[in-house]
Order: structure tokens, then sequence, then C-alpha cells
């Protein structure tokens, strides 16, 4: 494992702006990769070849052990359950039920969890959890999937819990193991930093990042991650509320999509069609503003369907258009 170096930062190309007037008010700048199951680069826009921070967009990825070490079946975990692991859910009733529920067959109570409290994303879910007196838990954070799934994990292979974020830690080890196999790289070429809830981050090069979801949508991964994957890729297919949560967009994208995809903080977007393309975007300023109409036109191109229609209009405080958002790739 490396620590990130410090370097400029690399090429970019305009991705999105805002217009007022029919005047280009900002311009968002980024980065995009499409790439198919065996890492060859279709089309791209800016370098792709340096590491960008991925974020949540490995949490696919990083549940991957937790299917192949056969945990998840011992354990009897639901798709439901699979699927909050690979998300970043918004602290809704059912995905704060799903992680409990994750937690209880893995033996474990919420105190294990080490993912830190926030706020639930979900502006309905936040303003409940005030209106009845309680404080966000680490439970209620949109990360609390990923580390019920860590934690079930140790508790199937017998490892202790306490330390399970340090970056030697086995289950870290078996994480950092998937993320580098389904991305074709080797573990010394991933960059590791700290998440935001704790855990470590990768970064690597955005075609990695988008041959990793063709693989995983197109049953083109690596062993012994085939099965794992096709499991993975059914289950967010078939469950997208619970990757992220009522309005949201990796939710809103695929229901009733037939491609799998997950954004991360930062303006990371990734998505991988059953054709084996896969899709990455990152967009420079971290702007999640840039990072829908860019999504819906780069998947578009690649026809990806159904698609929602993108709200591009801006408004003012009375309700009144006042500007438009529209996409430059």
């Amino acid at each position: 494992m490396r620590e990130a170096p410090t370097a400029p930062d690399p090429p970019d190309v305009p991705l999105a702006a805002l217009y007022r007037a029919g005047l280009a008010e900002s311009v968002h700048r980024g980065r995009y990769a499409v790439c198919d199951a065996g890492g060859g680069l279709l089309d791209s826009g800016g370098e792709t070849g340096e590491p960008v921070w991925v974020r949540s967009s490995a949490k696919p990825f990083q549940a991957l052990p937790l299917v192949v070490s056969g945990a998840a079946g011992a354990l009897g975990l639901t798709d439901e359950e699979l699927v909050v692991a690979c998300g970043s859910h918004g602290g809704e009733e059912a995905h704060v039920a799903t992680v409990r529920s994750i937690l209880g067959k893995a033996g474990l109570s919420e105190e294990a969890l080490q993912s830190g409290a926030h706020p639930p994303l979900n502006g309905a879910a936040s303003r409940a959890l005030a209106r009845a007196g309680g404080s966000p838990r680490p439970v209620h954070g949109n990360c609390s999937g990923k580390h019920a799934g860590m934690l079930a994990l140790c508790s199937y292979r017998g490892w202790e819990t306490a330390s399970y974020l340090d970056r030697d830690h086995p289950v870290q080890r078996e994480i950092l193991g998937a993320v580098s196999r389904m991305c074709g790289l080797d573990e010394r070429e991933v960059l590791i930093g700290g998440d935001g809830c704790g855990a470590p981050a990768f970064a690597l090069p955005l075609r990695s990042l988008a041959a990793g979801f063709a693989r995983l949508a197109s049953c083109a991964a690596p062993e012994p991650f085939g099965a794992a994957a096709d499991r993975v890729r059914r289950a967010m297919g078939g469950h997208p509320f619970m990757v992220a949560g009522t309005g949201r967009l990796d939710t809103r994208l695929m229901q009733g999509a037939e491609f799998v995809c997950k954004s991360g903080a930062e303006g990371i977007f990734t998505a991988g069609l059953p054709d084996g393309t896969g899709l990455a975007i990152k967009v420079s300023d971290g702007s999640g503003r840039a990072l829908e109409p860019a999504a819906l036109s780069l998947l578009g191109r690649l026809g990806a369907e159904p698609l929602p229609e993108p709200d591009t209009v801006v408004r003012d405080l009375h309700g009144a258009e006042v500007g438009s958002l529209g996409t430059l790739v």
C-alpha cells in the first residue's frame, strides 16, 4: 500500500455549466472514462490514468468479501441487507432497520459500529428523528451499512472487531484485494487514505474504476469474485432504494433500469451496463450539482435506459425560472 503523493491536478474538461439569461455563470470541469470489461478505453474526457479518490463508489466492491467468504450465506443475509452494505443510504426507517438486522444476525449490537454519527441524509427522516427527541447515532449515518457488512464478516471469520477499521486488519486486507482485483490493479497500485466514516479510502485511475464497474455489471468479474459480483449486481438492481433512498440520484437512476450505478462524495459517479461497458466520472470541484447532468448525458450516449428526465431549471426564491443547468459532454 502506498501513501498518496502530493501532485498537481491532472487536466480536465468542461462537464456542465449553469446559465443565467443565456450567459454561462459557472462551469464545472472534470474527467470521465468509458471502458470495457477488458480494461480497454472506449471514450474519455480529460486525464483518466491518474488516481482519483473513489470514495463510496467502491462500496459494491467492498461488499464482495462478505459474499465470497460464505458469510452472507451462513448468516442468512437477504438481498436488501447486502445492498445496504453496498450503499450510501439516507437514514430512512427501512435503511436503519436493515442495518440493525445485519448486526443482529452477526450477533453484534449497534455499539460495534465505528462509522461515526451524522443526521440522516433524508430530510424527512432527519426531521422525524429530531421531533422524537433523538440524536443521530452511527446507525443513521450513510456508511453504517458498509460498516455492518465489515463487522458481519469479522463475526463470521472470528476476527476481533475493536480494530476493524485499521488498514492491516484482515477485513481491510480482504477488501483491498477485492477492490484491486475488480479494477485490474496490483494492491500496491492502490493509494490508501482515510474516508469520512473512518474506514480506508482508495484512490486509483478513473479508467480502472470504469473497468471495474464494467466487470461488475457483465458477469466478467475475476475469480474468486464471479458469483459474488453477480449476486451484488442483481441485488442492487432489484433493490435500488437500499442503495441511496427517496429522491436520491442512484436510486432514481436504477429504478426500472438494467444498469447498476454508485456515486461517491466529492463528485464521483460510476455505472456498469449489462453489455460490459463501465463509466466513471469525477467532477474536479466536487460539485454534486454537476454530477447528475453529466451522468445522464453520458449514460444516454451509452444507450442506458430508461433514464429519468433531468431537472435543469434554476429558480429564484419566488419560484420563477431564472436559469438552467446544462451538460457539456
